[in-house]
């Protein structure tokens, strides 16, 4: 008898192994709105789904169709975020009826609705000027952080060499955003934890929106290397 219920239980088991690595293939379609003279087109474009709380797996990606309509094969259930590589803002994301997160939402073989995602190709200038900046030598540079989950480059950095007291950014997709002046020893940093933390250094630098249209001006405040390295270890290392 305890033979017969152990062979149950290690069937049972089997079963849910199998339907917990049971795969999938997901369907969508990408959609590029105001595109500049000359644009890529859609299907040079990338879709890459990344997994979220899980150690290092092959992420599931594809490329669309002329049509911009593309298949994500063997896909598992779980949470995911969406990655776009080249710049533009998600101006819709969605399941069916159901808007979804680009940095962060579930992905399941019920149902059967396509993922929708429509991506905005529209830029704008930025002109930063800065502030509190010491007047003794150095190289310093103004880093421009996203901090907007609709930006298809939401973890990548804009810097700009500090000649003067005034910088400008061209091309810059429309969204929420930070500046930070500070020692080129110290960009780097800035630069990998500004757009994944917001917390980090948010009282020397708060989130402005970049608009579509004309020109968005904004202030940075110098950020010193002493106070850039205690607020990276408050927040510890970067997984």
């Amino acid at each position: 008898m305890r033979i017969a219920f152990s062979l149950v239980v290690l069937m049972i088991c089997g079963c849910l192994i199998a339907q917990a690595q049971s795969v999938f293939d997901v369907y969508g379609k990408l959609e590029l709105v105001d595109l500049p003279p000359n644009a890529t087109p859609v299907e040079a474009m990338l879709i890459t789904l990344r997994p979220l709380g899980v150690g290092r797996v092959l992420p599931p990606q594809a490329n669309p169709d002329r049509d911009g309509a593309f298949v994500l094969r063997r896909v598992t259930a779980g949470r995911y975020a969406l990655e776009l590589p080249f710049p533009g803002r998600i101006i819709s994301f969605a399941k069916g009826s159901e808007k979804l997160a680009p940095d962060g939402f579930a992905v399941s073989s019920s149902g059967g609705d396509t993922l929708r995602i429509v991506v905005s190709l529209k830029t704008a200038e930025v002109s930063v000027e800065v502030l509190g900046v010491p007047s003794e030598p150095g190289k310093r540079v103004v880093v421009l952080a996203p901090a907007d989950a609709l930006l298809t480059l939401r973890e990548s950095c804009f810097s700009n060499a500090l000649r003067e007291p005034r910088t400008k950014f061209r091309y810059i997709s429309p969204g929420e955003y930070r500046a930070f002046v500070v020692d080129t020893e110290s960009a780097n940093d800035v630069a990998v934890y500004a757009p994944r933390f917001p917390e980090f250094l948010r009282d020397r630098a708060m989130p402005f929106k970049v608009s579509a249209e004309g020109e968005t001006k904004a202030t940075a405040t110098y950020v010193d290397p002493d106070t850039i390295r205690q607020a990276v270890r408050e927040i510890g290392p970067v997984p």
